[in-house]
């Protein structure tokens, strides 16, 4: 399936990030994101691809909502989800997915 990109995102703006994944998807804040974001998003698509859509949000959803049971504050619980430790650790390189050549569409 192809990822669609869309750039000026309401969304992603009231949200107040630079970008989120709604399979499949990715919205920016911005009309030209960065392509360390581009590529951070691109990991999340590729992780729906591994784990499938269902259980992508829900383990998400189920991981941030145990660190905040647990008293840690938004950001630290956002930090910590196991999708965005993998993210963050590789946004900068530009291989990890394999995802930029043949996927995109604008």
């Amino acid at each position: 399936m192809k990822i669609r990109l869309i750039r000026n995102s309401l969304l992603a703006k009231l949200l107040r990030v630079d970008g989120i994944v709604l399979y499949p998807c990715m919205l920016f804040s911005e009309e030209r994101p960065s392509v360390k974001i581009i590529n951070h998003e691109l990991i999340h698509i590729q992780q729906v691809r591994r784990d499938g859509v269902i259980r992508f949000y829900f383990n998400y959803l189920k991981e941030y909502t145990q660190f905040r049971l647990k008293g840690i504050q938004h950001k630290e619980a956002y930090l910590a989800i196991s999708y965005e430790v993998e993210a963050y650790s590789n946004q900068n390189n530009l291989t990890y997915t394999g995802l930029w050549s043949t996927d995109l569409t604008a």
